[in-house]
């Protein structure tokens, strides 16, 4: 989710801080029970936390076509509610959320689906452009706006010391937008014959205040319908993996016990609705389809995707660390032994 601060999403790019170094675990003999062969080397590997997502990611990706490029996870200890997408396809995932999905591996890839759909969909780069572009659009509707209320004032004077008592009537007759503020603003204006430069003021002061109300409500819609276009993604991906379709349903039931979420001005839309809207995914694309053609992707594609750690320092401080899910074509040396044989 420019950061996607919550599983919920921002519009603005964020900066991570000192993450905890991610160390792969000493080798351990696989228990005689474990999971799925192709899986065993990773899971002696990686962190219990790690290799969840690892194991969780690569299947999502083979089975939905999302392997043709790298994809970046980091799980932090901080114990806090959150999941977000930022940089370049980078996952993170705070100790709190894995801690309340724990035992939920369809929920865990329904969180990790939805915050893949923030990339694929390139919230990241189209948020700030969609919000820049509502900005100049209020911006100079206010300028309008504001140039009217001067051009009325002229109107006003013109009108004579009844002007209050007669707003709505001249208003009428001015017609259009100015007429509208006309009447809008006559109490505020008063019976003077001319408007003083207060007045001015006072009514460039509230336009300005409508451009940011309604500024406000357009970064809210921008930002709801993205977290609503991720979720539709995160459905559907996880689902093509062979998750629960119900784990997206967990998720929410999480998020809407979080202090807050059930605000309806919020950078994310309810919970409850979301959850509607998840039930209604359900009966447009059946899971049943959607696992189907999965597994047709996952069996073209038997072997896990490659990793690797990453550790490197960011611009703001502080050292980024997590683990690498290499694309199809693994390391670059493995794809450049293509090219020099």
């Amino acid at each position: 989710m420019r950061k996607f601060r919550n599983l919920l999403g921002s519009l603005l790019s964020i900066s991570l801080l000192s993450t905890p170094s991610l160390v792969l675990a000493n080798p351990q003999p696989a228990r005689s029970n474990d999971i799925h062969p192709m899986y065993q080397k990773a899971q002696q590997e990686l962190p219990k936390n790690y290799f969840a997502v690892y194991a969780i990611t690569d299947r999502i990706a083979r089975a939905n076509g999302l392997d043709k490029k790298p994809w970046r996870v980091v799980v932090t200890s901080n114990y806090t509610v959150n999941a977000y997408a930022s940089d370049t396809n980078l996952l993170t995932f705070e100790a709190g959320l894995m801690d309340q999905l724990e035992g939920n591996a369809s929920a865990i890839a329904c969180a990790i689906a939805h915050e893949m759909g923030h990339h694929v969909k390139q919230h990241l780069g189209y948020g700030p452009a969609k919000q820049e572009e509502a900005r100049l659009q209020e911006i100079e509707k206010a300028e309008r706006e504001k140039l009217i209320a001067e051009q009325d004032a002229a109107t006003q004077a013109a009108l004579g010391a009844g002007f209050a008592a007669g707003a709505v009537e001249a208003g009428n007759r001015v017609g259009g937008t100015a007429g509208g503020i006309i009447g809008a603003f006559g109490l505020l204006v008063g019976g003077s014959a001319q408007q003083d430069a207060r007045n001015i003021e006072q009514i460039k002061a509230q336009i300005e205040q409508q451009a940011q109300e309604r500024y406000n409500q357009r970064l809210m819609e921008i930002s709801q319908g993205h977290e609503l276009e991720a979720d539709e993604l995160g459905y559907i991906y996880s689902v093509k993996a062979g998750f629960d379709p119900n784990g997206c349903v967990a998720v929410m039931d999480i998020l809407g016990r979080m202090p807050g979420s059930q605000l309806k001005d919020g950078s994310h839309p309810a919970p409850e609705s979301r959850t509607e809207k998840i039930q209604a995914l359900m009966a447009k694309y059946p899971p049943e389809t959607l696992k189907a053609e999965g597994e047709t992707l996952l069996k073209a594609k038997t072997t896990p995707l490659q990793y690797e750690t990453f550790s490197y320092e960011v611009e703001q401080g502080g050292t980024l660390s997590g683990l690498k899910i290499l694309p199809i074509t693994g390391t670059t040396t493995d794809d450049l032994q293509n090219y020099l044989q």
